[in-house]
Order: structure tokens, then C-alpha cells, then sequence
């Protein structure tokens, strides 16, 4: 776990900010000091027109398409009013997960012994917790007395990193262990825009460079065929599968068997389409299809239209044979034919609801069956990436929009790219005074989170950001402030304080759910509750813990808190286990203690991907308010010694080398924000209905998207090659 500071922030009340809704900065931070003159726009400029988009990985792009001189003669006129809203004043409450760093057992392995799981918020023990009379745990994080544990044949753990072994496969292959037993499946486009041309520079059998001209499918073809000839050579017991779609959905399989066709009358009954695929799962390795699969491969030709969702599913069906699968669809249009079709942009807003559906429940099934789906679409076409790349996103895959000249290069890195688990779960606990935000529900304040990852490939990671549960927490929901409230700095008439009662009703319903046993894996030893009153402990955090009490907020100030993350997972031999990792943190009440001691790397990494989300969900104002709250906290660690009112010693900041990456990425990404609602807005202007903004991300352009996938998968890379740099 990667924290965003050294410190817990322990607040006692969640504070707010003021931040306008457009792309500019905010010239207020809050407590009396004036923002920084940036040094990204030199003094007498302005900037004019849309950002360009760039790449995640390439060179930082510029501010704006154009500058313009302000003229001393020309006249000025009155800025427009900026309309602002009141949000949750951000902080460094953040850490990040590299789940797979957690999908391998740690050094501390217990192969044959009992681990102790409290009953009511399922933590593990480990070194960190105590012991008490023998056979009885007071539970670091909830609180619950676990009492009269049955210890026969338990060794506490004497590590903070602990793995148990829950499963063992009787015989294990060495091509399963070494994880070439899986199917790769070619899900290739040929309908007829796929013959477009382009120009491309060829060398001849003798070294001479020639132009010619290159259809997109032949560039698909040739990069598929190179792989595939990789794959026989290097792992020959990985089996190949293809399939095509156009007006029909062509299903090779490992071209062994005859060709299952899809046509229309079809397209649409996934019951038709999930019948014929199964008869085509049971593929051979590549080492005995090579020949006939790439005889078919390039025998495909361009014709009709885009059956997209109905070749997706067959794909999926297809690989769903064997664990740790992988999908490649390479595509240059939209779906227009069969399951899957994307509505255009006038459609109301029950169509663009369903088309979403159906693209996460390809993305569920994915998950459900340990495929990883990756995504390349042409540069220069669209593809409605934002609802296709949702497959990606869910699976741990990728989304690129390529070069034909690079397309080569993109199969080979998702071919390389490892899966190094399988049926990958992860749960997280939290001390049960803190809460982890849930951006899609903010009124619940759970200390606990489960998901179901399925694959997990090399470099896939999380964000968890966590709150503190007080007595009167806020709406975290940006709200509006009125003219008048601008200038009083008051909040909106209606804008009230949630009761007390909400936030224990929530505490107290999450761990009536975490003793349901929501985190159901067999065979490991659970602690058994027992009834208790006025039983108190010293804990782990310095406070004194009842059971009557420990599923209210705390108004105490801890001096430490615990975190744990559990990961169940498979490993490619067939090895199934548990490892459980608690990490203590130390606390503070001051927020400018916590801001100095932020880590930027991991704050920038984690804002970026979120951020990103955001923007991919279409809440594109909210991404903009939660980017620029980072920002202003990153302000306020800069200026903030300059306080006397600061109750510690605080050091100097040193090199601002690092502050400038942080602020320039962040306002990279405020660009590519801005884009997003210019064009958002264009287009609900011209749409025939209303739509909420749960119907904003199908106008998230294909170029707007794929910054936004880049930065989901690589925002944490990035910034860990960085840190890496500086040691």
C-alpha cells in the first residue's frame, strides 16, 4: 500500500471549498492567501481555443492551440461571473494498491495452519494484534471481542504480511504452471471500411525502400500473422482462435472444424450465438493449427457492415474454455449490426442506458470467467470507444487507438503483457471510524470493500480514497452556491448538515452485512462472537473499544489506525491462496501537517486515474471540481509555512521539481476536461431530448476517451518509474 502521506488526516469535520465551474484557476484558497502566479503562461498572454489531444505517454501538451496579445488599446471587457461550487475541501486520505505485487505469496507462508478471522468485520489476525487471556481477541478494527477462540493447532502469525495456503492441485502440468494453457482469441473487423487505404513505407526482399498503399485489414492481417508465428515459436501450447465480424459473424475457431456463420436473423439471440460458440471451445494448441489458421487469417476479405457486439460475445464464449484468456478485437467503426449497436447521438436516453448495459454485461462475463479483453481501434475513426473500452476497463485489458504502422507493436505488448492470478478477490478493512468513499454512493460509509477482480495482469492497480466517519458528515456531492453566497461565502439556502443518526445507521448496516459473511472463501478457522458487555481493551490505536460502542464514530483522537487488504487468488498452476497485509498508520488533526508530508507521486498517480474515470462516466463537472480541489491542496502545502497559526514544526519544501510535474499533469488533464464539456454540451444542444448526466459519456469522443484509458492503466506506472528515478 502506497499512502498519499505520512500521516492519517483525523479530522473532526469535513471542511469545504469554493471552486469555479470552468477550466481557469481559482484565485481564493480558502484561509486568506492568494494563489501562485503559474509558470506554465508567461504574463501578457491568454490563451484561445480547445486543447489538443494527446497522448498519456507523450510529450506534455501544450495549453492551447493558439496565444493571442492582450493590446494596451483594446478595450476590456467585464469578465463573465465564474459560478462556483461548494465542495469537499480535498486531502491526502489515499492509498494506492499494485494488486499484482499482492498475487504471490509473501515470505511468511503458513501451509497447513488455521488463520483467525473476526466474526464480524472478517479482518486476519496478524503480529499487530494481541492476544488477550489466551484464546480471546478484542479486534484491531471493529472492536468486536472474539472470545473463547478454539486454538488447536493456530500459531499466531509473526508477520504484518501473511499468506495461507487454502487449496492445493492434486497434479499440476508445467504448461499450466507456466501459463501457456490458455486461449488467445483474433476478433477481426472486415467490414468495408476496413479496405481503406493508406500510404506506408515497405522494404523490399533486397533493402530498398518503397511506397505502397496498405489496406487496414492487410495491416491487421500481417501484425496478426507475425504474432501468432511468435506464439508457435515461443509457447506452443497456447491455442489461437479467430473470429471475424461484418454483416455476419464468421467463427473459425482454431480452424480445425468448419466455419460457424452468424447472420442476421441471429444476431441479435445471444442464446443462438452462446450455443454455436460452445461447439467451437474445446481449440487445439498453436503448435498444431498454426498452418490453418494462418491460411484462414488470410483468406479474410472486407464486405457489409459492423456485427461487432454478436462477434465480441462469440469471442468471449469462445475463450471462456480456460482461465486466463485473453480477447484482441481490432475495429475501425461503430457497432451498427446485431447485440451491442450503438444509438447515435439523438438517441434518447433509455437507448443509450441499454447500449451501456450490454457492454458491461460482456464486461461481467469477462470478469466472471477470468478474460482479459484489450481493444485497438484505427487512428483517424470512431468507435465509440467510451462504451466499447468498458470491456477493457472491467478486465484489466487496454484500449489504443494505433497507427496501421504500429499495430504490430500493439498486439505483442498485450501478448506479453502476463496474467499473474486468476479468480482474484480483494477485500479491504478499515478501522471502523474511517469509511471508504464510494464515488457512485456517497451517503454510505462502509469500513469494508470487496471486489471481484477475475484476471489480474502485471501492473494493475486500485485507488482507495477513505473519510473519516464524524458525527455530522456532510453531503460530499458538490452543491450550488447562489450569487449572494459568493459573496458572503455562506452556503446555498437548502444545503443542510446529514444527522448523526445517518452516519451510525450506515456504520451499523455495514457491519450487519460484514457478519452475513459477504467474504465467502472456504476453509479457513472464523472466530466465534460472544456476548459481552463493558469489555474493554487497549487496541491497536490507543483508544479504548467496547463492544457497545465500536460500530459508532469516534470523537477521540487515535494516534495510529490500522489498514488491511486481503487478496484471494489463484496462481496459473492451480495454488489457491489468502494473503493478508496490515499496514499502521500514524494520525494527526492538523491538515496542514498532513498536506506537508503528501506524497505526490502517489496523490498525482491516484487523482489522475480517478479523475479519468470520472470523465469516462461523463461527470466531467465533477471530475473538474475534484481535479482542482487536488490542485488546491497541492497550493496549500506550498504556501502554508508561510502560516504562524501552525501548531508544528514544519521544514522547508526544498526543489519544486516536484510540485511543477504534479501541477502540470494535473492541468493537462483540466484541458482534456474542458474538451470533454465543450463538446458535451454542443452535442445535448442538438439532441431532440434532455438527457441526465448519466447519459453524458456517450459523447466522449474517441481521442478524449483514449487519454482517459491511458491514464487508467498507466497513471500509476508513470508515476512509479518516476519515484523509482529519484532513489
Amino acid at each position: 500500500m502506497n499512502f498519499g502521506s505520512k500521516y492519517v488526516y483525523y479530522y473532526q469535520k469535513s471542511d469545504s471549498e469554493s471552486v469555479s465551474d470552468n477550466s481557469e484557476s481559482d484565485d481564493d484558497l480558502g484561509f486568506g492567501l492568494a494563489r501562485p502566479q503559474s509558470r506554465r503562461v508567461s504574463s501578457g498572454l491568454r490563451t484561445a481555443g480547445p486543447m489538443p489531444m494527446m497522448s498519456f505517454d507523450g510529450p506534455a501538451p501544450a495549453l492551447a492551440s493558439r496565444v493571442e496579445f492582450d493590446s494596451p488599446s483594446k478595450p476590456r471587457t467585464e469578465k463573465k461571473k465564474k459560478k462556483r461550487k461548494k465542495v469537499r475541501k480535498s486531502d491526502p486520505n489515499l492509498f494506492t494498491l499494485d494488486i499484482s505485487k499482492y498475487c504471490a505469496p509473501s515470505a511468511d507462508i503458513h501451509p497447513n495452519s488455521k488463520m483467525v478471522i473476526c466474526s464480524n468485520c472478517k479482518a486476519v489476525m496478524t503480529s499487530v494484534s494481541t492476544l488477550q487471556d489466551g484464546n480471546s481477541w478484542i479486534c484491531d478494527f471493529c472492536g468486536t471481542p472474539n472470545l473463547d477462540l478454539q486454538l488447536e493447532g493456530f500459531t499466531k502469525p509473526k508477520s504484518d504480511d501473511i499468506t495461507f495456503l487454502l487449496k492445493k492441485p492434486e497434479v499440476v502440468a508445467a504448461k499450466d504452471k507456466a501459463g501457456e494453457n490458455h486461449n488467445v482469441i483474433f476478433v477481426i473487423d472486415i467490414s468495408g471500411s476496413m479496405g481503406t487505404t493508406k500510404e506506408m513505407n515497405h522494404i523490399d526482399a533486397n533493402g530498398r525502400h518503397t511506397r505502397t498503399y496498405v489496406s487496414r485489414l492487410d495491416a491487421v492481417k500481417k501484425a496478426a500473422e507475425f504474432q501468432i508465428r511468435q506464439l508457435k515459436d515461443e509457447s506452443p501450447n497456447i491455442k489461437v482462435g479467430l473470429v471475424a465480424f461484418g454483416s455476419n459473424v464468421e467463427m473459425y475457431g482454431d480452424c480445425h472444424s468448419e466455419m460457424v456463420e452468424f447472420k442476421r436473423d441471429v444476431l441479435n439471440d445471444t442464446n443462438q450465438l452462446t450455443r454455436k460458440a460452445e461447439d467451437l471451445k474445446n481449440l487445439k494448441p498453436i503448435s498444431k493449427t498454426f498452418d490453418k489458421v494462418i491460411k484462414t487469417l488470410n483468406k479474410l476479405d472486407v464486405r457489409g457492415n459492423t456485427a461487432l457486439g454478436p462477434g465480441l460475445w462469440s469471442a468471449l464464449v469462445m475463450a471462456s474454455s480456460v482461465k486466463g484468456s485473453k480477447v484482441i478485437i481490432c475495429t475501425d467503426g461503430c457497432a451498427n449490426n446485431g447485440i451491442g449497436t450503438l444509438p447515435d447521438d439523438y438517441a434518447d436516453e433509455l437507448e443509450i442506458t441499454a447500449c451501456r448495459d450490454v457492454y458491461k454485461g460482456f464486461g461481467n462475463y469477462a470478469k466472471d470467467n477470468n478474460i482479459t479483453v484489450s481493444v485497438i481501434s484505427m487512428e483517424g475513426t470512431d468507435c465509440k470507444l467510451v462504451h466499447l473500452g468498458t470491456v477493457a476497463q472491467m478486465t484489466g485489458g487496454t484500449v489504443d487507438i494505433v497507427n496501421q504502422a504500429n499495430l504490430n507493436d500493439q498486439f505483442g505488448n498485450i501478448l506479453t503483457s502476463r496474467t499473474v492470478a486468476v479468480d482474484v478477490m480483494v477485500y479491504l478493512c478499515l478501522h471502523h471510524s474511517l469509511y471508504i468513499r464510494d464515488r457512485d454512493n456517497l451517503a454510505v460509509q462502509s469500513s469494508t470493500k470487496q471486489d471481484q477482480l477475475g484476471n489480474v495482469t502485471e501492473g494493475m492497480d486500485m485507488v482507495v480514497e477513505f473519510g473519516v466517519k464524524t458525527v455530522s458528515n456532510e453531503n460530499e456531492a458538490p452543491m450550488d452556491i447562489s450569487e449572494e453566497d459568493q459573496q458572503t461565502g455562506t452556503l446555498a439556502a437548502g444545503m443542510a448538515e446529514a444527522p448523526a443518526a445517518a452516519g451510525m445507521t450506515a456504520a451499523a448496516a455495514e457491519m450487519t452485512e460484514a457478519a452475513e459473511g459477504k467474504f465467502d472463501f472456504d476453509g479457513p478457522q472464523k472466530s466465534t462472537l460472544v456476548s459481552a458487555e463493558n469489555v474493554f481493551v487497549q487496541n491497536i490505536t490507543g483508544e479504548e473499544v467496547s463492544s457497545s460502542s465500536s460500530q459508532q464514530p469516534s470523537s477521540s483522537q487515535p494516534s495510529k489506525l490500522p489498514f488491511q487488504v486481503q487478496v484471494k487468488f489463484t496462481t496459473r498452476g492451480g495454488e489457491e491462496y489468502l494473503r493478508a497485509v496490515t499496514i499502521i498508520r500514524e494520525c494527526t488533526d492538523q491538515r496542514a501537517k498532513a498536506e506537508h508530508e503528501m506524497d505526490l507521486d502517489v496523490v498525482g498517480a491516484a487523482t489522475s486515474k480517478t479523475v479519468s474515470e470520472m470523465g469516462l462516466a461523463g461527470q466531467y463537472e465533477n471530475a473538474m471540481f475534484a481535479l482542482k480541489a487536488k490542485k488546491n491542496m497541492s497550493v496549500r502545502r506550498k504556501i502554508q509555512p508561510q502560516c504562524d497559526s501552525l501548531e508544528f514544526e514544519i521544514e522547508a519544501l526544498g526543489d519544486d521539481t516536484d510540485d511543477e510535474y504534479y501541477m502540470d499533469d494535473l492541468s493537462d488533464l483540466q484541458g482534456v476536461l474542458s474538451e470533454q464539456r465543450r463538446v458535451t454540451k454542443a452535442q445535448l444542444a442538438a439532441a431532440p431530448t434532455s438527457k441526465s448526466e448519466s447519459a453524458y459519456s456517450h459523447y466522449v469522443s474517441d481521442s478524449v476517451a483514449n487519454v482517459y484509458y491511458d491514464r487508467t492503466n498507466k497513471a500509476m506506472q508513470k508515476f512509479q518509474k518516476r519515484k523509482a528515478s529519484k532513489k
